[in-house]
């Protein structure tokens, strides 16, 4: 774990850009603390010279000075204030950004490895708790402390010896702020993993609402997001009780400061060594002193949630992103569409079996390959890695010759086509999900890639045609009209190399057959890797390829493997037309 100045040194890193508004913030806090000790100087005067000595120019003179002094702390500090608050906003957009950016380029692995409500709640719960820390808790440290400076020194100025029984209690009093800390911080971080599994659990829910309706497990999902939502809170209450804590045990060291500043004054007084004004002026003072002190003490919860927050983006900012891409300005040549495995073993991260093993292939341009095989003999893996979305354990796989792993990925995902089961369409118009990733497209072409997916006679039924919103995850369109969308997507981009992990599996026999023959028409002239679960698809393959446990045990053609009488015979024999569980 990072010690706090070392996260708050980082958090400070944020503001940089920033560093001219961070000196006007700076100075008009200066100038409003300077202005702080004003108030209890001139009740000296006022006491001493006004009511006792019967002055009759103080009678003026000290509200005028009064109200100037407070007219311009106002402004100074209203200057701060907006000023902080504008730092603070542009560092947690700035962070917001960076933040979804970098989750973006994180290796699959990463995505695999955290839930996605904790991923959210870094956006939607750290972020802003780190707000409040660059911008509440920044302010009330930086004026407040500035203002405890300049009371000390004006205290210390007046009575000094009175001052140092107010400071004896300063290391107490940093002692258990220190130890406050330490638990906040740790509570904090408990509360923010419980915020994320309660994302989490939301998510999950709203995602599967469908599921939980049609099995009439709402019950049980209430009772786990009733655990998660206890958890949340239990974890919120201790941070409340330690925080409730430190305020009064601080104020109590006060109390004790104060009665003894009293009793010595008191002694001083009656020696003729204090003046009643300077006694007035002293109290009045240390009674500021107190406000800030306060402050600085309640503020430390919101430092912590905000440094715990910290900790989490930091952490995930510093976890290493996909292999580095070059931004690729110029135009990537063709590849040929050559696909060759060479050996290639993977195996999961924190998994002892092998999820692939010892698998070659070669996929010669314009070829169709099928992998078929048991739910878990590694077909979608292997794309999967064809796509680096994970790195061969052992062995490579080359593309025209060339290691993938030495390429660049943008310039090896510009080569390569996906069509799955599971379409994600965007929250957009339906031209902007068929051209997603090819921004230079035009609407002739996104048209043309419509009509070639059979898509086209269905989005001219639509109210806007091409720009007819889809609705989050194209909740406005069927099954088969989401799939004819993505193999629209896949004519646009035009890549040599096309993946496709069986697009037909879930769909009604209508649907299967518009969807099947934009397959066909996209297959041509380019080299297919097929994972496939239906007849239908295998049929049409040049090659065939039946996995077994992460191992490729038989290659040939429809005909050629159905005669075998081996392992694709007894996939075939186990139901009518699926070939996978």
């Amino acid at each position: 774990m990072k010690t706090s100045l070392q996260l708050y040194g980082r958090l400070i890193q944020t503001i940089r850009p920033y560093r001219s508004v961070v000196a006007l913030s700076v100075l008009a806090m200066v100038f409003a603390a300077a202005l702080e000790p004003v108030l209890p100087a001139l009740l000296k005067p006022l006491v001493d010279q006004n009511l006792i000595a019967k002055n009759t120019e103080t009678q003026w003179w000290v509200p005028v000075a009064l109200v100037l002094s407070f007219l311009a702390k106002g402004v100074a500090e209203y200057v701060a204030n907006v000023a902080s608050q504008w730092i603070a906003n542009k560092a947690i957009t700035d962070l917001r950004r960076q933040v979804f950016a970098h989750q973006m380029e994180l290796p699959l692995a990463e995505h695999m490895a955290q839930s996605q409500g904790r991923m959210l709640s870094r956006l939607l719960y750290d972020i802003p708790q780190v707000g409040a820390a660059l911008s509440t808790a920044w302010i009330v440290v930086v004026r407040d402390t500035l203002i405890i400076i300049g009371l000390t020194g004006y205290l210390i100025y007046t009575a000094w010896e009175l001052t140092l029984l107010i400071l004896a209690i300063a290391p107490v009093v940093a002692w258990l702020i220190t130890i406050a800390s330490k638990k906040l911080r740790g509570g904090n971080q408990a509360m923010q993993e419980s915020a994320g599994a309660m994302t989490g659990a939301i998510e999950e829910s709203l995602a599967g609402v469908r599921e939980i309706k049609i099995f009439g497990t709402q019950a049980h999902e209430a009772a786990r997001f009733a655990t998660i939502t206890e958890d949340l809170r239990a974890n919120t209450m201790r941070t409340v009780r330690i925080g409730a804590l430190n305020v009064p045990l601080v104020q109590v060291l006060a109390s004790l400061a104060v009665a003894a500043v009293i009793w010595l004054a008191s002694n001083l007084s009656a020696q003729d060594r204090l003046s009643p004004g300077t006694f007035v002026a002293f109290v009045a003072a240390m009674a500021m002193l107190f406000e800030p002190i306060r402050r600085l003490t309640n503020i430390n919860d919101v430092i912590q949630r905000g440094l715990a927050g910290a900790q989490s983006l930091f952490d995930l900012l510093d976890t290493p992103p996909e292999p580095a891409r070059d931004a690729l300005g110029h135009t990537v040549p063709r590849a040929g569409g050559h696909v060759r495995f060479e050996g290639v073993s993977f195996r999961y991260p924190g998994q002892q079996a092998w999820a692939v093993q010892d698998f070659s292939l070669e996929l010669r341009p314009g070829e169709t390959v099928a992998l078929v095989g048991a739910s878990g003999s590694g077909k979608t893996t292997i794309v999967q890695l064809m796509a680096r979305f994970f790195e061969p354990t052992q062995g490579r796989i080359l593309l025209d010759g060339q290691d993938i792993a030495q390429m660049d990925l943008v310039a090896l995902r510009t080569q390569l086509g996906w069509v799955g089961q599971h379409v994600v369409l965007f929250d957009d118009t339906v031209a902007a999900n068929i051209a997603y990733g090819r921004s230079d497209a035009t609407v002739a072409q996104i048209a043309q890639a419509a009509a070639s997916a059979n898509a086209l006679e269905f989005i001219e039924t639509l109210p806007q045609g091409l720009q007819s919103r889809v609705g989050v995850n194209g909740g406005q369109l069927s099954g088969g009209q989401r799939q004819r969308i993505a193999i629209a997507r896949a004519f646009v981009k035009d890549a040599p190399i096309l993946l496709l992990d069986e697009a037909t599996s879930a769909l009604d026999n209508a649907s299967e057959r518009a969807v099947k023959d934009a397959v066909a028409l996209l297959r041509q002239q380019r080299s297919v890797l097929v994972v496939a679960h239906r007849l239908s698809t295998v049929r049409d393959a040049d090659r065939i390829i039946v996995m077994e446990h992460g191992r490729a045990v038989e290659s040939g053609s429809h005909e050629e493997l159905a005669g075998a009488n081996g392992a694709y015979a007894r996939l075939l024999a186990s139901g009518t037309d699926a070939l996978a569980p």
